[in-house]
């Protein structure tokens, strides 16, 4: 009776595997050509299968502004938004990580210089900090030093709303993990 009840539920396994990763696939899939979008502040282009709406992209941008304290300018070059796989990013990121004792991924990046940003999929807090760091470059006249603070302030108050007097820490979207003998361990 055993052996038939593990047959069974492998059996089971072998047919929901597959329509589970068909699933999960779905969700964010990405074509080898992109869809190019130019909103009234920014150019998408996008190689996901999700669509991005360049409303929604402008409204957000809007949003950061009103938190930074911007005014916009059509006149100031517009930011480039590349909605591309995750691995690409991080194969962008990985050369500038060589110096750091962890095994850092970036989930989304921000090239200064290009007015570029590039991100996985659509997400509030994760292109807001993103369009932060555009906003504090183009608009804003902080060191450097400093974008990452603020970048990190701009998405935690698109996650929890303005919540004046608080002391929140921001949730950070570099996910690492130390390298083996570089923490001064044997």
């Amino acid at each position: 009776m055993a052996l038939i009840r593990v047959r069974r539920a492998s059996f089971l396994v072998f047919l929901v595997s597959p329509l589970l990763g068909v699933g999960c696939a779905g969700l964010n899939a990405y074509g080898p050509t992109a869809e190019v979008t130019q909103s009234h502040y920014t150019t998408i282009v996008n190689y996901s299968t999700a669509p991005v709406d360049p409303d929604r992209v402008d409204d957000l941008l809007g949003e950061v502004a009103d938190i930074l304290d911007v005014q916009l300018d059509p006149a100031v070059p517009p930011p480039r938004i590349v909605v591309t796989t995750p691995d690409r990013i991080a194969q962008l990121y990985e050369p500038h990580v060589a110096r750091f004792a962890w095994d850092l991924r970036a989930l989304a990046l921000y090239f200064p210089g290009r007015r570029l940003v590039m991100i996985p999929y659509f997400d509030r807090e994760l292109l807001g900090h993103e369009l932060a760091h555009y906003l504090t470059e183009q608009y804003l006249a902080a060191p450097p030093s400093e974008w990452e603070s603020i970048a990190d302030t701009v998405e935690w108050k698109l996650a929890f709303g303005h919540r004046r007097g608080k002391n929140l820490h921001p949730v950070t979207r570099v996910i690492g993990r130390p390298r083996p003998n570089q923490l001064g361990r044997p």
